[in-house]
């Protein structure tokens, strides 16, 4: 008999045997993904040279601009620049003037609305909402269930950059198609702003724990929220995903797969406090039983296994999502516990199995279910790359929400890591708890994003406007009072918040961030400024994680040509500032902060200006103003940059 067989001649499952069928199963999931992406890298490359073209008179490749086959697939009958590019074709770098791009927006002819060029200098809004103050500081919740695909272009617009998927809700299919549209949103927004878009998608793994699945969708449609199981009754508890939106009274679906060969007959399962199964017989995917004491089965309620059946070693279910979201490209991973530092170790031990090891792993924290004043979480804030924070429904509602010394020393270490920090206030935006103010940092301060449902509940504004009102408050007294030390080895810290601070002393409109990591944009983050932090950057991986910072849109600029150090700097910071001169972020003589690598060599920014923008004239300033002096001790010009 093969080491590799049991005692009954069949093949033993090992880690490889069962990474290697879910890759086989799931591989076809990405083919969707890396067309889109492909799609979105093609744009992105068009509208990057158009760009250089309306600001230099030349593309960004340095080669002069003629209007070929693929110009046409950036234009449209409603593109914001292809009443431009119609004029420019054939013309010459005098004949095109940047400020007709970024002002005469109104000159666009719908042929049923024309007399909206009346208003100049206003912008026509395509989204139903109106947008908000703090829009970027939230992070979307999106579920397969809830439909929201023109939600989704109106946040994108608005100018939301992240996104929340939980992988235990719906099946896999449901999953890829919401991934899927997500992309399909960004390429749509970003033919319509003329810059590429990019968001940051994170999800839920499945919980290591047992819970029910949710229920079909004709008894959502029918407004119900529970079944009766009556005793005597005969169920199905399955581990089939197909059924994990697809619950009933004669099929439940369980995330147990790996625990089925240690059930027993006769074994008794709970769902929550009163519904007690009896198995009748055990399948390879089902367990057939009956009900032994009836009660009333909500949606994702728990379950609880024979003690014999080992709940705490890593599901087939998380190695499932974890390949799932290695697929479909997506790198931050949300773990439903924190667990203890064993937990940690089986978790990334399974993901380096799998290839998965360069995925950014947060956890999941129930901030108000926290107890204790020992800092039992501390070692948390250290191994984890971020957190998802939630809270516990009050027992009474109203409520205040209590923060035993644990959770304050445990958001505190969070923030002071400088790794991102997901608040869930739906609680308090439904006002089931309402917060002390000497809560307001922990609430109002250190998060760097807040989820929010889509579709978003009506009447749901109560802590959106609270945020904004005590962030503005307490943000200059939190600087102020943040004490003088850096702890970086090249004086990262202290730039950044000489960064922050010249921001509110001059009341920037935006920061933009040229480098090639994301150091500086998330120490700047932590700081908190009030204005946008747009970092511009050809780094790939960033796309998938800086959003989730503080007030972070990310820039993507690639391509294909090697440039030198002055030229690469010069030119990302002018699509920079043609972003926010387009986007109406920036207007004439507003002040933008510029944070870049002066010095060739270096891998991080190590010098900010403060530019007083001129729109019709920032290209040629740049040359000047980045690198005030060359070697020859003369200013540089815009001609020595285009000729190196």
């Amino acid at each position: 008999m093969s080491e590799n067989e049991d005692s009954n001649g069949e093949p033993v499952s090992t880690i490889e045997s069962i990474v290697d069928n879910m890759f086989t199963r799931l591989r076809i999931i990405s083919v969707d993904v890396e067309k889109l992406q492909k799609a979105k890298e093609k744009l992105a490359n068009i509208q990057r040279r158009n760009t250089f073209f309306h600001l230099l008179g030349q593309d960004e490749e340095a080669s002069f601009y003629r209007a070929g086959s693929d110009m046409q697939v950036l234009r449209s009958r409603y593109s914001l620049m292809s009443e431009v590019n119609h004029k420019s074709d054939g013309g010459s770098e005098e004949e095109v003037d940047f400020e007709e791009l970024s002002e005469d927006l109104c000159l666009i002819p719908f042929e049923e609305d024309r007399w909206h060029g009346y208003f100049k200098g206003f912008q026509i809004l395509t989204s139903p909402m109106a947008p908000d103050p703090n829009e970027n500081r939230k992070c979307i919740e999106l579920t397969a269930m809830l439909s929201c695909e023109q939600e989704l272009k109106s946040y994108l617009l608005n100018g939301v950059r992240c996104f929340l998927i939980n992988l235990f809700v719906g099946t896999q299919h449901d999953n890829q198609s919401l991934i899927v549209r997500v992309r399909e949103a960004e390429i749509s927004v970003s033919k319509e702003l003329g810059f590429p878009v990019t968001s940051s998608v994170m999800v839920k793994l499945s919980p290591r724990h047992q819970f029910t699945g949710g229920f079909s969708t004709q008894f959502r449609q029918e407004g119900k929220t529970s079944v009766d199981l009556v005793q005597g009754q005969k169920i199905i508890l399955t581990v089939d995903r197909d059924y994990s939106d697809r619950c009933s009274s004669d099929v439940i679906y369980v995330n147990a797969r790996f625990l089925l060969v240690d059930v027993q007959h006769f074994d008794f399962i709970l769902i929550g406090e009163d519904i007690q199964l009896m198995v009748r017989s055990i399948h390879a995917d089902h367990l057939r039983c009956c009900v032994a004491r009836g009660g009333v089965l909500f949606a994702y309620m728990p379950v609880l296994f024979p003690a014999r059946c080992p709940r705490f070693r890593v599901s087939y279910e998380e190695l499932e999502d974890l390949t799932f979201a290695r697929e479909v490209g997506l790198n931050v991973v949300i773990s439903h516990i924190v667990g203890t530092p064993k937990y940690l170790d089986d978790l990334e031990h399974a993901m380096a199995a799998m290839h998965c090891d360069g995925m950014r792993l947060y956890a999941r924290v129930v901030l108000n279910e926290i107890q204790g004043c020992k800092g039992e979480l501390n070692w948390a804030t250290k191994r984890y790359d971020g957190f998802l924070v939630e809270l516990q429904q009050p027992a009474i509602v109203p409520d205040i929400m209590h923060l035993c010394p644990d959770a304050e020393c445990f958001m505190q270490l969070a923030y002071a890591s400088q790794k991102p920090i997901i608040f869930d206030p739906r609680l308090l935006d439904e006002q089931k708890l309402r917060v002390d103010p000497a809560h307001y940092y922990y609430t109002f301060y250190y998060p760097d994003k807040y989820v929010v449902s889509c579709p978003q509940p009506k009447m749901t504004c109560y802590f959106r406007y609270l945020q904004d009102a005590i962030f503005q408050q307490i943000c200059p007294q939190a600087l102020a009072s943040s004490p003088y030390c850096d702890r970086s080895h090249t004086g990262a810290d202290s730039l950044a918040r000489a960064v922050v601070t010249a921001s509110m002393e001059v009341h920037a409109v935006s920061i933009v961030v040229v480098g090639v990591t994301t150091r500086m944009v998330q120490k700047i983050a932590h700081f908190r400024p009030q204005a946008p932090i747009l970092f511009v950057s050809h780094m790939r991986s960033a796309e998938d994680y800086v959003s989730m910072y503080h007030n972070v849109t990310m820039l993507p600029i690639r391509t294909k040509c090697l440039t030198a150090h002055r030229r690469n700097i010069f030119r990302k910071a002018i699509y920079g500032l043609a972003y926010l001169v387009t986007r109406k972020i920036a207007k004439q003589n507003d002040p933008v902060i510029l944070v870049y690598n002066h010095e060739e060599g270096t891998s991080f920014p190590e010098k900010y200006i403060v530019y007083k923008l001129d729109k019709a004239h920032f290209a040629s300033h740049m040359a000047e103003t980045l690198f005030p002096m060359d070697y020859d001790q003369k200013p540089p010009s815009l001609k020595d940059f285009e000729t190196n």
